[in-house]
């Protein structure tokens, strides 16, 4: 018997959703074939059996799984699966029964885990189980039973606080990835906050006919700093430790309604920025179809959360557990300023802001890098540097 364990598919995920099982269970399967189809934060992915074997379900499809844990079980022969489940022990047996054995109403039933959490998140109790007439039971059995009124009374009078006509949404499997990657970050990070306004007069002035949009540039002003600020781009790690990055990988968020992906320009300080525009369009179009690689998402540094809808004035997105910093563009908008003989004129400006890892990242570090920055986008020599 092997298990089949399910890999680290990236570095910033702690686990993913098991999306669906491609294969029955108890099915033959060979080596390399695909078993599962399992969801991160980022991308859909396949699970592929490493041996030849006969599959055994450890897990139900939409459950949340932790990399590197088995979701499943791979038999050499369908003979020995079948001893594996005569021999399993069900674990949810009332104190004072002895587990495995008959009772009245029959032996007690073989609970997949997702079964087993289910019922004892909801008090159903090992004789209710009896009465599904299964020796294995799975969730959707479990949650028959609590369709049917099956739980204890403590349980069902949690149950009965929502009014009869409430409407109960389940979050799609790709939130909940989403869901448990913010719950950890909120979890681990003592994150903070500071925002910069940004002059873009001089950007307007360069505008015209140019291969590039303020979001590029403002990629292009985020990697140029990545010798000065060098923990801006690094990595943490145990022990209050950080790796610095090689090169100016900056993760751009993408959202065309089909979720949020975060894909990286790869060195973005050392190339043209006709081709991180370019890039950038391809990401747009990858998120569209949800046809993404996963290398796309491969060695990010640091995140740019792109928050510049119309009107949005500032935004504090969460840093992802093993990042230390994340930059956020805000919506262009007109500001009233004053010339020097105090009269009024109207220029365009955006927020350029910083939420930062407060571990490793200090607010007089964190306002430096961000005035730097504006500093990039504000004359006309930077930008054409940087453009250049």
């Amino acid at each position: 018997m092997r298990e089949l364990l399910l890999p680290k598919f990236n570095n910033n995920d702690e686990g993913c959703v098991l999306v669906g099982w491609t294969v029955d269970d108890g099915a033959a399967v060979s080596a390399d074939a695909v078993v599962a189809e399992v969801e991160t934060a980022k991308a859909l992915e396949e699970l592929v059996a490493d041996a030849d074997g006969v599959l055994h379900r450890l897990v139900e499809a939409g459950a949340h799984c932790e990399f590197g844990r088995p979701v499943g079980l791979l038999f050499d022969s369908r003979q020995e699966r079948d001893d594996y489940l005569a021999a399993a022990v069900v674990t949810t047996a009332p104190e004072g029964e002895g587990e495995g054995e008959d009772h009245d109403g029959g032996p007690d039933p073989i609970l997949s885990d997702a079964a087993r959490t289910l019922a004892q998140d909801h008090g159903i109790r090992t004789e209710q189980l009896r009465t599904l007439g299964k020796r294995v039971v799975k969730a959707s059995d479990v949650q028959r039973l609590i369709d049917q009124g099956f739980m204890d009374q403590g349980a069902a009078s949690v149950a009965a606080g929502a009014s009869a006509d409430a409407v109960v949404v389940s979050l799609s499997p790709r939130q909940r990835a989403v869901a448990a990657v913010v719950s950890e970050a909120h979890r681990t990070i003592p994150a903070a906050f500071a925002a910069i306004a940004v002059d873009l007069t001089a950007f307007r002035a360069t505008r015209d006919g140019a291969p590039y949009g303020l979001v590029e540039l403002l990629v292009k002003a985020i990697a140029a700093r990545h010798a000065d600020f060098p923990l801006f781009f690094a990595t943490s790690g145990a022990d209050h430790t950080l790796t610095l990055a090689s090169a100016a990988n900056v993760g751009v968020t993408v959202d065309v309604g089909t979720g949020l992906f975060i894909p990286v320009l790869k060195d973005a300080a050392r190339r043209p920025i006709a081709d991180l525009a370019d890039d950038l369009m391809d990401f747009r179009v990858s998120a569209l179809r949800q046809n993404f690689r996963e290398d796309a998402f491969a060695d990010e540094a640091i995140t740019l959360s792109l928050h510049n809808d119309p009107d949005i004035i500032l935004a504090a997105p969460i840093v992802h557990p093993g990042r230390t910093c994340v930059v956020t563009l805000c919506a262009e908008r007109s500001e009233v300023a004053l010339t020097e003989d105090g009269m009024p004129f109207a220029r365009p400006v955006t927020t350029v802001a910083a939420t930062y890892d407060h571990r490793y990242l200090n607010g007089r570090d964190a306002v430096r890098f961000l005035t730097a920055v504006k500093q990039d986008l504000e004359t006309a020599d930077a930008i054409a540097r940087l453009a250049g």
